[in-house]
This record gives structure tokens, sequence and C-alpha cells, in this order.
């Protein structure tokens, strides 16, 4: 009898659920206007699990319990602390511009505004990485035209893009 429950409960675990961990960002580089802007698309309930973590403080991202403002400020320092640029012009300004629900997803608007000259452009993506380790985060980054994307992982963390090179 329990080679009959193993033999039947074997092919269940290859089936069984396995929560995948992804974010994306669409980062788009408008050298007119000397600007980045990014989007950053993340799962609402991992996101509130790293902003608890982060904050040490039990977080649900719904403004009707929780002010706007403070939650604004919350994740603008997430932000701030795991999708860091190097090297950018000392003139460069970031602005959290916001965020909003879809669907299941929390959307986060940013940008980076004094970006003249910018020939090259290096950042680490280390979004919900701190509680989930087998989080991904796809980054895709848009210019002229042109798209090129990027995985980070745990292990991969570091990004870089040359504008001067062409782009696939």
């Amino acid at each position: 009898m329990r080679f009959l429950f193993l033999l039947l409960f074997i092919p269940l675990l290859a089936v069984a659920p396995h929560k995948y961990y992804v974010s994306s960002t669409e980062m788009y580089f408008k050298p007119d206007k000397d600007q980045l802007q990014l989007v950053v698309r993340v799962f609402t309930d991992d996101f509130e699990t790293a902003l608890s973590q982060f904050s040490n403080q039990s977080i649900r991202l719904d403004p009707d319990n929780t002010s706007k403002t403070a939650l604004d400020s919350l994740i603008t320092s997430y932000f701030n602390n795991h999708f860091v640029f190097y090297e950018l012009p000392a003139a460069s300004q970031f602005s959290f511009v916001g965020w909003e629900y879809k669907q299941d997803q929390t959307v986060m608007y940013a940008s980076y505004d004094g970006l003249e000259s910018l020939t090259k452009l290096a950042w680490s993506n280390t979004f919900l990485m701190d509680v989930f380790p087998d989080q991904k985060n796809i980054v895709i980054l848009s210019s002229l035209g042109k798209k090129k994307s990027f995985l980070h992982t745990r292990e991969q963390e570091f990004a870089t893009f040359n504008f001067k090179m062409p782009v696939n």
C-alpha cells in the first residue's frame, strides 16, 4: 500500500506549484532631454514583504490604511538602496515620480535628469533580493529606438551599457 501511495504521490511533486520571483524594469534613455526614465514592476505581495523587512514594520501598500506620504518616502528610500547607478554626472538629479497598483503588481516611476553627454551607464539592481534569494530582475534599456535586455540575479547584480556601441 505504501508503494502505491509513493507511486501516485511522486508525480504530483513534479507539477507542484513553484513560486517565481521576477521583476521587470524598463529604462528609457532620452538623450534629447538628458533624461533616463525608469518604470519598475514588482508583485505587490513580494514588495510588501521586502518593504516590511526593510523598515522593520508591517507594510501594506494600501493608501487607505497607510499615509501615502509615508509610503512614498519608504518606497523612494528602498528604490535608492536597491537600484543604484554609478558614475552619473555630478549634475544629475533623481526624482521618484510615484507608484500605483496595476492588478497584482506595483508599478514605480522614477527619472534621472541632467545626464548630458552620457556615454556609459552602470547600475546594480537588487530589488527584492534581500528577501527572495531566487529573485530575478529583468531590465530592458531603450534608447533611440534600440533595445538591450539585462538579467540581474544574486550572482549578477551589476550591469553596464556603452551608448557608443551598437545596440542589437
